[in-house]
């Protein structure tokens, strides 16, 4: 009787240590949630509506991550403590928002792979020079293909475009364009401006020879000072220009195309979570904007004497009466 009592007691003992064993399988085995660090370059606001886009189709996922948000508020000094932080905290991938977030990221030491958001011309700013097998994302740039599209279905006369570049910043943008141009019956009229150049009389050289003026993001042409009298001066020539967004057309460009920030930041998003399930950043290619909306001005188009096709008018996201 009282070695049966000490089986008993011995079985009631494992079944105990059994069960205290199964209680602790799931403590033990359940893998913490992977780490994402969103870095903004700043607040404007369509940085804000891809960052929110971009943490809300994370949070959404099945991989569940932990979702980090850090902002250099416009300040390249604050890169450095930033991604100091980001260490600390883990990140298993790095999504920037913005070129100045972006290069700070790739100027650190940090390995974590970096998908980029919101960023215009890639590979022309460098982000894909150095450590291209770490580095993929989600870029801001309108296929010239499409963007010539629109314009040939806009100006169905036009046969010349000219495009006011700086050859260090866009030239090789530029250089790009001229085949996409030619598909679609353009020839590409470029005429390079200096770092100490008048944009605004290179402008009115242009205009001499060319039917509409194709602008490219160029911060040597398009400065905060040079815009507004680059837009008066196409008027004053009649000369239609096709801006580089929609508050370009709202001071008198005819015409601009411009993403979806929502849509580019769920693109990105869809990278970041393609990094954390293994894939490699250089196996996934550079997006592009998957929407896009025109803007039209029609007081500029009654200046210049111009009658817009109503099927493509009737395709306008924003119209300027």
């Amino acid at each position: 009787m009282r070695s049966d009592g000490r089986d008993a007691k011995g079985r009631q003992s494992c079944r105990a240590l059994a069960i205290a064993g199964l209680l602790l399988v799931p403590a033990a085995t359940h893998a913490a949630a992977p780490v994402v660090a969103v870095i903004k370059s700043g607040a404007p606001a369509p940085f804000e509506r891809a960052t929110k886009a971009i943490t809300a189709a994370l949070r959404q996922s099945p991989t569940q991550p932990e979702v980090l948000t850090f902002d250099l508020e416009g300040d390249e000094a604050k890169g450095s403590a930033v991604l100091d932080r980001v260490r600390r905290a883990g990140a298993d991938v790095i999504v920037t928002v913005g070129s100045l977030a972006t290069a700070s990221a790739l100027a650190a030491t940090t390995k974590e792979p970096i998908v980029f958001s919101m960023v215009l011309y890639p590979e022309q700013s460098g982000f894909l020079r150095n450590g291209r097998d770490r580095v993929t994302g989600a870029s801001l740039d309108i296929p010239t293909d499409v963007q010539f599209d629109y314009l040939r279905r806009l100006l169905p006369a036009a046969k010349r475009v000219g495009v006011l570049f700086h050859p260090d910043e866009t030239g090789a943008v530029v250089e790009a364009a001229r085949g996409p141009a030619a598909k679609h019956g353009l020839t590409l009229v470029p005429k390079t401006v200096g770092d100490r150049d008048d944009v605004v009389a290179a402008l009115r050289t242009l205009m001499d020879d060319v039917d509409v003026v194709w602008a490219v993001a160029d911060g040597h042409v398009f400065t905060p000072q040079a815009t507004s009298a680059l837009i008066l001066a196409s008027l004053r020539r009649r000369v239609p220009l096709i801006g580089l967004s929609a508050a370009h057309v709202r001071a008198g460009a005819l015409a601009a195309l411009s993403c979806d920030y929502e849509d580019v930041g769920e693109q990105t998003a869809a990278l970041a979570l393609r990094v954390l399930q293994g894939a490699a950043p250089s196996s996934l290619p550079i997006t592009t904007p998957r929407r896009v909306g025109l803007a039209l001005n029609l007081r500029t188009a009654e200046h210049l004497g111009l009658t817009l096709p109503p099927e493509v008018a009737a395709e306008a996201a924003e119209t300027v009466r």
